[in-house]
């Protein structure tokens, strides 16, 4: 795939409502319009703070997990001073925020699994929401596989069950769904797929890299087509600071064996990525 043209805007967005979904886990809804309407997997680049103030002083990144005419939500985990600032806004505050930038997810008409661990989930219900309407006749040909350490910080199920995708859980502790990691219950799914019906699935990923690395390793296994969205800090968003480069197997452009999340990613082919 080529680089995604960084044709992002700058707008205004007004903070709906907010609300705790998980432990310091957090769904927000936006009130704003896109110049250019987003494509799942891209993101949004916000400046979690007043125009009066200039801490913190970096943007922070987060993927769209649903898409209205006139808002859209945004999910995200408290980690720092940006997300901590972001958990306390009330619903009126305006905020600063750039976007759509980064590149999608690229679909193709075969079955798509998605694969989401921890707050990597929300790019991929927004990939569930577009293609279940793309798909309306097909909506079997999406099955999503959600992974987390416990129940409670299983995240989005609501988003895919409205879309109507079969949904697969698997909690590290045992409390939901299969016991143990997602990549497990994945890699068995997979096999008992390609033996009764020999259709090989896209495999769309997000979460930690160490989850991402193992899904590109079964996928590689099956020989399975695979997509990982990636979650680096993007301390610009718009390719200048270097600051998300990630590693590959060949040689690309001018940045050698490296290329710049926000730009070239967040979506990668995962066989392209050196793990």
């Amino acid at each position: 795939m080529t680089s995604f043209s960084i044709s992002a805007s700058r707008f205004a967005a007004c903070v709906v409502n907010l609300d705790e979904i998980a432990p310091r886990c957090f769904r927000l809804r936006l009130q704003a319009k896109f110049a250019r309407a987003p494509r799942a997997g891209q993101f949004v680049h916000v400046l979690t703070r007043g125009s009066e103030h200039f801490d913190p002083l970096l943007r922070r990144a987060f993927s769209i997990a649903s898409l209205d005419i006139e808002s859209f939500d945004i999910v995200f985990r408290v980690e720092g001073k940006g997300t901590s600032a972001l958990s306390c806004f009330l619903p009126g505050t305006p905020l600063d925020v750039l976007g759509p930038l980064g590149r999608p997810f690229h679909i193709s008409t075969s079955p798509i699994w998605l694969v989401g661990g921890g707050v990597g989930v929300p790019p991929l219900a927004m990939l569930a929401q577009q293609e279940s309407r793309a798909r309306i006749l097909e909506p079997q040909s999406i099955k999503t596989f959600v992974g987390a350490r416990t129940s409670v910080e299983l995240l989005c199920l609501d988003d895919f069950a409205r879309h109507e995708v079969d949904i697969v859980t698997a909690t590290e502790d045992g409390s939901a769904g299969f016991h143990g990691y997602v990549t497990q219950i994945l890699e068995t799914h997979l096999r008992e797929h390609l033996l009764a019906s020999g259709l090989m699935p896209m495999v769309c990923a997000c979460g930690p890299t160490p989850m991402l690395s193992a899904v590109a390793k079964v996928c590689a296994r099956f020989d399975v087509a695979c997509q990982v969205s990636l979650e680096e800090s993007m301390p610009c968003g718009i390719g200048v600071c270097n600051g998300c480069v990630v590693a590959m197997k060949d040689s690309v452009d001018e940045y050698g064996r490296y290329q710049r999340l926000c730009v070239h990613g967040p979506v990668m082919w995962a066989h392209e990525i050196n793990w």
